[in-house]
């Protein structure tokens, strides 16, 4: 009985945790093997083989990348696009991802509906999907314990001069603009973390039509196209309701939207 035990330990000790290495391992593996196949210029197998090694790691942004460039080699290029944005979702600063969404983005024949320009999405594209997270909880740190050591310095300084019976010290124009910035950081801040919370998807059929209501053969309303970015709301059955930004919401198939986030 203490031998059987000996061995269910040794198990969980020393061969699950070997398990999960080799587990781990294998979907390296995958990539590299995937990643050769694409070097040759076999972008089926490529696209196997990198799916193989998503399916045993999901949340890898180089996996994504590396299947979005074998989509797009097979000429899949809304759906390449759809896996670039969830790559970059994973990982904000991949440099790789940027640059093969930003070419395949140059390569979509419609690249807009016609909608009304948004302050907020203008702002998404310039300041928030650009920027990590970490980086404006950090700016937005340092410019209040920055802000705070010149105005409680400024105050230390004043009540001096008074005691002293002496002229004031100017007030700290630095102050000023640190806490402007800080002010600042701290809104892209929480635009960032509301911005997160937003579901998105990427159009990955050549063209679908957002209708009035879910279900086949309801009336059309606009036409969207492959590569474009939505905003999803609610699901009914096979029917997803969605958004494009400074223009209609409809309902298209939950078939024809990847999901960045």
């Amino acid at each position: 009985m203490s031998k059987l035990k000996s061995l269910s330990v040794f198990f969980l000790f020393l061969v699950l945790p070997a398990l999960v290495v080799a587990q781990s391992e294998s979907a390296a593996d995958l990539f590299k093997q995937g990643t050769q196949a694409y070097l040759a210029k076999d972008y089926t197998k490529a696209h196997s083989l990198f799916s193989a090694s998503l399916d045993k790691d999901p949340d890898n942004a180089m996996t994504l990348t590396n299947l979005a460039l074998a989509e797009f080699q097979l000429g899949k290029k809304p759906l390449s696009i759809g896996l670039l944005r969830k790559a970059l979702a994973q990982d904000p600063e991949l440099p790789t991802a940027h640059a093969g969404l930003k070419f395949a983005l140059s390569q979509l024949q419609v690249k807009d509906v016609p909608h009304q320009i948004e302050t907020y999405e203008t702002l998404r594209a310039k300041l928030l999907q650009p920027v990590p997270l970490f980086a404006y909880l950090v700016l937005s740190a340092l410019t209040f314990f920055a802000a705070g050591w010149s105005l409680i310095s400024y105050i230390g300084r004043r009540k001096k001069a008074l005691n002293e019976e002496r002229s004031l010290p100017p007030f700290p124009t630095i102050g000023l603009f640190l806490t402007l910035a800080f002010v600042i950081f701290t809104g892209l801040l929480a635009l960032k973390i509301y911005d997160a919370t937003v579901l998105r998807g990427t159009i990955i059929e050549e063209k679908v039509s957002l209708q009035t209501a879910p279900g086949d053969n309801q009336v059309a309303i606009l036409d969207l196209y492959g590569g474009l970015e939505v905003i999803a709301h609610k699901t009914e059955g096979d029917w997803v309701q969605v958004t494009y930004p400074g223009s209609l919401t409809g309902w298209i198939k939950k078939s024809s939207l990847l999901m960045t986030r």
